[in-house]
């Protein structure tokens, strides 16, 4: 049976949205193409009608995340300052706003649900060219993003400043080290985000 172009552009997206969890969670090596057609609902023979390798999968599901993350520091840029969860404004800068989450327990714990940047990032090292080229583009459009969010938080600052790669190393590199021994010693994870934290804060 012919399946409508509808149908297989829903297939694709359900692929890559099963690869991007589980990639983010597990890495790429752990992760079989009979892993991510199954919590796709879809066949594993299906899978070559939709991508022609693993490798090409991988960097679809990249190209999405990155897209993903740079949108997640526009949209901290975007939001009104002062407004935050509790029951009236708040007058916290938009880049601690946004690293309080970012540099959290929250997303140390659900890699799959966060930042494909951060959970991507020692796998693309040992992937291709193309996937690291991908990865770059992420890594560039968050520091001009999180550069951005300073001069909001400072209109006197200089506007067009470089790129923050300083921050977003901070916030990336915290995570690493935290789900790196989260398991071993929980109490030198959260130490390591919360010092993070206080660093960028600090320089805010």
């Amino acid at each position: 049976m012919r399946v409508s172009r509808e149908q297989v552009a829903a297939n694709r997206e359900a692929i890559v949205v099963s690869a991007g969890r589980q990639f983010r969670k597990r890495g790429f090596d752990d992760v079989t193409i009979a892993d991510v057609m199954k919590t796709a609902g879809l066949t594993h023979g299906g899978f070559y009608g939709y991508f022609d390798s693993k490798e090409a999968l991988a960097a679809a599901v990249c190209e999405r995340g990155v897209t993903d993350s740079v949108a997640a520091v526009d949209a901290a840029a975007r939001q009104p300052q002062g407004e935050g969860e509790g029951p009236g404004p708040t007058s916290e800068p938009l880049l601690r706003q946004f690293v309080e989450d970012y540099v959290s327990a929250r997303h140390r714990d659900g890699p799959e649900e966060g930042c494909s940047v951060a959970a991507l990032a020692h796998d693309a090292g040992r992937s291709s060219a193309e996937i690291q080229r991908i990865l770059a583009s992420g890594i560039r459009g968050m520091a001009e993003s999180l550069s951005r969010l300073r001069e909001l938080d400072a209109p006197d600052r200089e506007q067009g400043a470089d790129p923050d790669f300083a921050t977003l190393c901070t916030m990336v590199g915290a995570l690493a080290l935290s789900r790196a021994v989260a398991e071993a010693d929980p109490g030198l994870s959260d130490t390591i985000l919360e010092s993070a934290r206080a660093h960028i804060a600090a320089l805010a």
